[in-house]
């Protein structure tokens, strides 16, 4: 009975250690473009709605974990860059994940991709979540490759927070544009992206 009891209070205090350091921990949701801003167009699809989609989905699953997500946008609505970022500091977010779909006009072109600012500051950081990121997705997802790129966009520079950019794939390629428009898809990137936190 007593040994019992220790396993019982070990896995509580487990669990609860691990929620309570979850729930920490506030995770902001970028859903890129919206309103009058559409992003990409393929098949009648607005990228402003794929990432949507994906931040919402992000958000239940990662609430159901323990995290606190916040997203700058839950609607089709148009928010500047000036105010996200504006809004990333005064949250002041254990994480940012900004949520974008690619498109090139050669339609072979595949893949996911990262992006992180070189911002000396948080390089540390940023680098830790990129590479946990890109593990969790090519052992989850079915993309088998993740670039990893530096890049100079406003979300990023701008952000006094840990912050990665995400194309989430190539709305120009129809085996892309299925997956990140899928259930299937789109949970399964999520769950890469929870498991890399």
């Amino acid at each position: 009975m007593k040994r019992l009891t220790y396993l019982f209070v070990t896995v509580f205090l487990f669990c609860f250690s691990w929620m309570s350091n979850a729930q920490q921990k506030t995770i902001i949701i970028d859903a890129g473009h919206g309103g009058k801003d559409s992003g990409q167009v393929a098949e009648s699809l607005n990228e402003k709605d794929i990432t949507l989609q994906v931040a919402k989905v992000f958000q239940q699953v990662a609430e159901e974990k323990g995290y606190n997500v916040v997203l700058l946008r839950d609607n089709d609505k148009f928010v500047s860059l000036s105010e996200r970022t504006e809004k990333i500091n005064e949250i002041k977010p254990y994480l940012v994940i900004s949520l974008h779909a690619n498109a090139t006009t050669n339609t072979n072109k595949s893949g996911i991709e990262l992006y992180f600012s070189k911002n000396e500051k948080l390089k540390e950081q940023n680098s830790k979540f990129i590479s946990k990121m890109s593990q969790s997705l090519i052992a989850q997802t079915k993309y088998k490759d993740v670039k990893i790129r530096n890049a100079n966009f406003k979300i990023l520079n701008e952000s006094e927070y840990p912050a990665i950019l995400i194309e989430l794939g190539f709305m120009t390629n129809a085996s892309d544009l299925n997956y990140i428009r899928s259930e299937k898809g789109q949970g399964e990137i999520v769950n890469a992206l929870i498991t890399s936190l």
